[in-house]
Formats: C-alpha cells, structure tokens, sequence
C-alpha cells in the first residue's frame, strides 16, 4: 500500500483523466481459482480501470480479499499485456509506466529480459519496487543502469526502461 501510493501520487499529476488498469499476477482467481499470472485486480468488474490511487489501492485490498496468491512468479505476461497497450499508441502522445510490486522472486528472468528488451522501443518504461527483506539481486539485473539490457540470445535493448528501487532503503519496514 506505501508503495502504491509514495509512486501513484507522483504518476498521477502526470496523467489528465487519472484512470488507470491495475493488474495483478501470482494468484488463483475467483470464481474458479484458476492461476493467472496476469488479471486486472477490480475483479468481476467490467471495467478494468480504476479512478486514481485511491481507486488502486480499493481494488488491491478488495483484490488480496478474494484471491490466493500463488506462485511462481511471472513478470513477462504482465509486461506483455502493457507492451501491447503501448505498442498502439506510438504518436507521442501516450506514454505507459508499468509498477511492479515484488519479494524479490521471479521465476521467468529470461523471458522477462526478453520481454522487456522487445518494448525497449515502445513508450513505456517499468518501475519495479521491492518490498520486504528478500534478495533483490535479479531485479538489480533487470534495472540496467550500466550497460543495456541483454538476451541470452543476444539481444539489447534499445533503451533502459526499468528503475528498480528496495523499498526498505526509503521506509522502515520494521512496523
């Protein structure tokens, strides 16, 4: 919740109609409990788009009510779903910030990469936020702040999209 609200308040100035698609992954979804590795977390509603960070945390606390978090953890298909809403909008006058709350696992990292490496050219960029005492060393990785993103296949990305930030760096996290 600190971390939905310390980033969305300073996302939400840059954005005219404060409507946003929250997404979650790692659950078992109702109705059927089925594993989603890639949902919006105003579950049941229609509308996927939530009315500001007050309407983002609304989902996410009714959403941790009626989900089960389940593991592993994919990073990709969600990153894919906001590559796709960017890759439609490359006139300039969209831009897409994906936030990433984590513990540190990740189970997809090269699909991840790649995935990442492929929007390195759309108008998007990833905040990733740890929170808790996990080991962040993977998303260290992805934040490649001192040399491009690469593949194990070889390829870069075209830009670095990704800011990853330890959250106990900047809150005590011992309350």
């Amino acid at each position: 919740t600190q971390a939905i609200r310390a980033v969305g308040n300073i996302i939400e100035e840059y954005d005219i109609d404060k409507q946003y698609p929250a997404l979650g992954f790692g659950a078992k979804i109702p109705p059927t409990f089925e594993i989603s590795h890639d949902f919006f977390l105003n579950i049941g509603n229609p509308d996927p788009y939530c009315q500001g960070v007050d309407g983002i945390l609304e989902a996410y606390d009714t959403a941790q009510k009626s989900i089960t978090q389940y593991g592993p953890t994919f990073f990709s298909p969600v990153i894919n779903h906001i590559a796709k809403f960017a890759s439609v909008y490359q006139d300039g006058r969209q831009y897409f910030v994906l936030l990433i709350l984590t513990d540190g696992i990740i189970t997809d990292f090269e699909e991840t990469k790649q995935s990442l490496i492929a929007a390195s050219n759309l108008p998007m960029s990833v905040i990733i936020i740890g929170v808790g005492h996990e080991d962040f060393s993977a998303m260290h990785h992805l934040d490649a702040d001192n040399a491009l993103l690469r593949s194990n296949d070889g390829r870069v990305a075209l830009r670095d999209i990704v800011q990853f930030v330890e959250m106990r760096k900047f809150i005590d996290l011992s309350d």
